[in-house]
């Protein structure tokens, strides 16, 4: 069963779907959002307006954009398609190729969700999430060490984040798959003098976790049968090598 973390996501400060709210309310996140867009190019104010739609509870005032949950995957796969990352990760781990083919590498991608970043926007459409962030990792296997090497981009901004690790591989005591579910409470009214509405928009992260002492490093995950097939032969291989020396 995935563990269940609880999260009260603003519509606007975490950008999770669309919102309704009185007309200086509006005018004051409509504000906010104009402020996030200052100096941005114009892909970064597209994807900003997609993470912070609003609409008046009279209906007839509206912010945002019209852009898709496709379109905005789109984007994030011509960010990832314009980088050649499996070069780039050989290059700083700084091995030969030749050393790290004891099995295929495993590659790992997906959205970043953290709750305790206020900089990161989560966007849920029909239970599906994705964030401002995305990360990838390339992990290469040689004879006795595990090599990992992860990219992660905003869409908002220029940021970037590059990590290298390595580990022995009788120096890992766990290498396993943990999925949550985060909840999201969404509160509106859709109209002036109506009840509040209180809307459920959870969504389900998984990562890859390894663990070593003193420490735990997390990858982000898109669960799927390759990649399920990949950690198997790799938790084999790892269990092998940890009584062959």
């Amino acid at each position: 069963m995935p563990g269940c973390a609880s999260g009260y996501a603003s519509l606007f400060g975490r950008g999770v779907g669309a919102a309704a709210r009185k007309g200086g309310e509006f005018a004051a996140e409509r504000r906010r959002v104009t402020n996030l867009k200052r100096g941005k190019t114009e892909e970064q104010k597209y994807v900003i307006d997609f993470f912070n739609p609003i609409i008046e509870t009279n209906g007839k005032a509206s912010s945002g954009t019209k852009m898709k949950m496709a379109e905005y995957q789109k984007i994030v796969s011509n960010r990832l398609y314009e980088m050649n990352l499996r070069e780039k990760a050989i290059e700083k781990i700084g091995l030969d190729e030749s050393e790290i083919q004891e099995i295929p590498p495993i590659i790992l991608s997906g959205y970043v969700f953290d709750s305790n970043n206020e900089e990161i926007m989560v966007r849920v459409v029909d239970g599906e999430a994705v964030s401002t962030r995305f990360s990838v990792s390339w992990i290469f296997f040689s004879a006795m060490q595990l090599y990992a090497y992860t990219f992660t981009f905003d869409t908002i901004s220029d940021c970037t984040w590059e990590q290298t690790q390595d580990f022995f591989y009788q120096d890992i005591t766990c290498f396993k798959t943990t999925q949550r579910v985060v909840e999201v409470l969404e509160f509106y009214k859709p109209g002036r003098f109506a009840k509040e509405v209180v809307e459920r928009n959870n969504y389900i992260t998984d990562e890859l976790e390894i663990t070593v002492p003193g420490e735990s490093i997390s990858f982000s995950l898109r669960n799927n049968d390759t990649i399920e097939e990949s950690l198997q032969a790799a938790k084999a291989m790892m269990r092998e090598r940890k009584f062959v020396h």
